[in-house]
């Protein structure tokens, strides 16, 4: 009963989310944030079901994950979050998932791939749409790390909505659909490397971004 209440509560927010950025209400609070710190963070969280499922999650300290920049910090973990535990639920057990990224002029691009199932051409773009879930739903599991597990298709549509309200943009690259030659699957970030916030009335405080953060060792 109270896991049948969490992931009520969960799919409410998530409804509430997608609500918001139905129409446009998604609020952003700006702040300092370092990527290789999100990443070393949810790695930690993801621990367990990673485990559970023997896969391996290697973070690379790419170029310009060190590196400050303004964004909303709870929104974009939320983000980051959502793509691992589509990355983990789209895996088999045993296989891997890797972050990496790179640094462009005024942007940060990163990429999290698979060695999942991968993904039809015909559904990588109905895959951001509310309630787009690939493959039969009535085989899926009910947890959302479990291979295949199933969900209310909104994590995805989520995900886009707060990196387009970032400024940036989300795409997909698969070879296609194979669960026993598995071609998995690259998620693509692209983020505006934003140093002085969009509000006039905020410049002051954040005249110069705190210094880069310590780098996160390499797994």
């Amino acid at each position: 009963m109270e896991n049948g209440i969490h992931r009520l509560r969960a799919i409410v927010d998530d409804m509430i989310d997608v609500s918001m950025i139905d129409n446009n209400l998604l609020s952003l609070n700006f702040q300092p944030v370092w990527l290789n710190q999100f990443f070393a963070l949810l790695r930690d969280e993801l621990a367990p079901s990673l485990s559970e499922r023997h896969q391996a999650l290697t973070v690379v300290a790419f170029p310009g994950s060190e590196q400050a920049m303004l964004a909303d910090p709870e929104r974009l973990y939320q983000a980051f979050r959502n793509l691992l535990l589509n990355a983990i639920k789209y895996t088999p057990d045993g296989g891997s998932i890797t972050v990496d990224g790179r640094s462009l002029p005024g942007f940060i691009e990163v990429t999290i791939a698979d060695t999942g199932i991968g993904i039809p051409s015909e559904n990588q773009e109905a895959i951001f749409e509310k309630f787009g879930q690939q493959g039969n739903t009535l085989l899926h599991s009910s947890s959302k790390t479990k291979f295949k597990g199933g969900g209310p298709g909104l994590g995805l549509p989520i995900t886009k909505g707060i990196i387009t309200a970032h400024g940036g943009t989300i795409w997909v690259e698969s070879e296609g659909f194979d669960e026993k030659r598995c071609p998995g699957t690259v998620f693509h970030v692209l983020l505006p490397l934003r140093t002085e916030p969009t509000d006039p009335k905020l410049t002051k405080l954040f005249k110069t971004v705190a210094p880069a953060a310590p780098e996160t060792a390499q797994t």
